[in-house]
């Protein structure tokens, strides 16, 4: 009996030393983000990249015009609807106290970043225990891109919320008869919001399902939940696309960029980097008005696919230097970038910036390398929950190469990897359940 009494007040004292620590990274990865916002949030100095369109869009959804371009006034689907709608309703919100809404932006993605933090350490402590829990939430803190990004009016620092919150829903429950419809239903909604943010995240769906199929092996239950988390994605999904059918009169399920972005990745010139090519010019472009943009966006989906069947034996090609532009060339620092309008407004004195991108590409190849061994490792367990964050790494990580290689792109691949690289520092001593349950020492 006095073992256990003794076990019991440990197990009291370490969940008590867990949360203060907890709560102690978490006002570090505040203090570090608003400190970046204070000082490097300035209003985009170009309207040619995409946090100028974003706070333009803002602007007029925050007006009452809904998503539509400033210069043509024209009702538009060229981005995905999550982000503007999120800049649009912080500067609805912020407009009686600022008249500066990139830094009311910048504030809400420092408390997003903070909560991303903390889930991305709960996600590793249901995975891992504890101190891969507050190692993976104490790298999430001090990540500098990702603090980087926290400054600038671009997607990632939301998706990345949405997405972590998707994964908690998910692993929130054991996978047996405590896993309720709702839960599925619920998480597909949030699932669905980092869709309208960010599409690709739609290619995580099967991964789900597969989990599930490894801890449940009941094909009914599994259909059931898989029907329920696709009902609340397409509860995200269908609004817009009706919205799309009536104001742009023509089928759009989310967005009208497909055709630039699948261009730029095939067609005759491309390199594997962003571009602007010769063979992608058409004499119609989204900014010419609503049937401009739909007609744009089909024909350079056909360049696209034309070129890539008359050109097969290039695609390896291009795929690796897709890979080699997004994962290799330039380490990881594109939010020190964005937040100087990718350099046309440089006020960062250059040692400064040096320094940054230094300390940045050198927490990122220590991130990747880690993540990669932890992917191999719990592939080898085998575990669906384990399984369930590799596939969605890789899923995230895979879909972008699609189109064409862009270091931005596997920003939102990083916060995974963190996880799966701190559950290298699972206790030997806790049991590997390839049932998807949780670790004993999980809250």
């Amino acid at each position: 009996m006095g073992r256990e009494i003794a076990a019991q007040n440990a197990s009291v004292v370490n969940e008590q030393l867990y949360r203060r620590v907890n709560a102690a990274i978490a006002v570090v990865a505040l203090s570090l983000r608003l400190a970046w916002v204070s000082w490097a949030t300035r209003a985009p100095s170009s309207i040619f990249y995409d946090p100028s369109r974003y706070l333009s869009y803002g602007n007029e959804i925050a007006s009452g015009n809904g998503m539509v371009e400033w210069l043509t006034r024209a009702p538009t689907a060229y981005y995905p609807p999550g982000y503007p709608w999120f800049v649009g309703i912080v500067t609805w919100l912020s407009s009686p106290f600022t008249d500066q809404p990139w830094n009311a932006v910048g504030v809400v993605q420092a408390l997003l970043g903070t909560a991303s933090a903390l889930m991305v350490g709960w996600i590793a402590r249901r995975i891992a225990g504890p101190i891969a829990g507050l190692v993976a939430a104490g790298v999430y803190a001090i990540y500098p891109n990702l603090i980087f990004h926290t400054g600038v009016v671009l997607s990632e620092t939301l998706y990345i919320f949405l997405f972590l919150a998707f994964l908690m829903v998910l692993l929130s429950r054991p996978w047996n008869s405590e896993f309720s419809l709702q839960r599925a239903l619920g998480a597909g909604v949030l699932l669905g919001l980092a869709v309208m943010v960010r599409p690709i995240s739609l290619a995580v769906v099967p991964v789900v399902a597969l989990c599930w199929m490894m801890a449940r092996k009941d094909f009914k239950v599994v259909a059931r939940w898989s029907a329920a988390l696709m009902v609340g994605v397409l509860a995200c999904i269908v609004p817009w696309t009706v919205r799309n059918a009536i104001r742009l009169d023509g089928f759009v399920l989310i967005s009208t960029n497909t055709g630039d972005n699948l261009c730029m990745g095939h067609a005759d010139g491309a390199t594997g980097s962003f571009a602007i090519l010769e063979k992608c010019e058409v004499p119609y472009e989204f900014l010419d008005g609503v049937e401009a943009e739909l007609r744009g966006d089909r024909e350079k989906q056909r360049i696209a696919i034309r070129s890539t069947l008359e050109n097969l034996p290039r695609e390896p090609w291009l795929l690796w230097r897709r890979t080699y532009f997004t994962w290799v060339r330039d380490g990881d620092h594109d939010g020190l970038f964005a937040s100087q309008t990718y350099r046309h407004d440089r006020w960062m004195a250059i040692p400064t910036e040096a320094r940054l991108i230094w300390i940045a590409d050198r927490m990122y190849w220590l991130v990747v390398v880690l993540g990669l061994v932890g992917c191999l490792q719990l592939i080898r367990y085998r575990r669906p929950d384990g399984v369930l964050l590799v596939g969605s790494a890789l899923m995230t990580a895979a879909v972008p190469l699609a189109f064409f290689g862009d270091q931005r792109f596997k920003v939102p691949v990083i916060p995974l990897l963190i996880i799966v690289g701190a559950t290298l520092l699972k206790s030997r001593e806790e049991p590997v359940e390839p049932s998807g349950d949780p670790p004993a020492s999980s809250p």
